[in-house]
């Protein structure tokens, strides 16, 4: 037992020691407790501004997509418009009618399949249904404004007193 070694200075400086010890490694473990805890804040923050961004993106995209651009709906416009004329001419050059229907309204009925049945953008289904539609409306129109002249097969260019275009005979 005499080869044991004894600690140096009294009882009470070794416990002061020892208590200084435990508290910096206490104060060393609560200093990174507090950076661990600082960082996982700070993460949770940024992840939160992104997915807020994010749900903008998205918010805006669906806006975008749900009411669509400026130019998408003169495009629609535009295809209402070319299908009446087109519709309105083909009738007047090629006025055929059965039982007074006029027969180039079929001629609308592919515009409308096809926006029926593409698997495309919206915008552009509803251009060629619209079209389609509008060609039958020209082509009735045509038919509605320019009655047949009687049920004689003649077609509608003269008016009731046999005169043609201009009010000559």
């Amino acid at each position: 037992m005499a080869d044991e070694a004894k600690p140096g200075g009294t009882p009470g400086t070794f416990i002061n020691d020892i208590e200084a010890g435990v508290h910096q490694q206490y104060a060393a473990r609560l200093d990174a407790a507090r950076k661990q805890v600082r960082e996982a804040t700070d993460k949770a923050d940024a992840e939160r501004i992104c997915a807020q961004q994010a749900n903008a993106e998205m918010v805006q995209r669906m806006a975008e997509y749900r009411r669509g651009r400026w130019y998408d709906i003169g495009a629609v416009v535009a295809g209402a418009g070319v299908g009446f004329v087109t519709g309105y001419q083909l009738q007047k050059r090629a006025d055929l009618r059965v039982s007074g229907a006029p027969v180039m309204m079929i001629a609308g009925l592919p515009g409308i399949a096809a926006g029926a049945l593409l698997d495309e953008h919206v915008v552009t289904r509803a251009v060629f249904a619209v079209g389609g539609t509008m060609y039958m409306v020209g082509a009735l129109t045509y038919a509605l404004v320019h009655p047949q002249a009687g049920s004689g097969g003649q077609t509608g260019s003269g008016g009731p007193s046999g005169q043609g275009e201009g009010g000559m005979p």
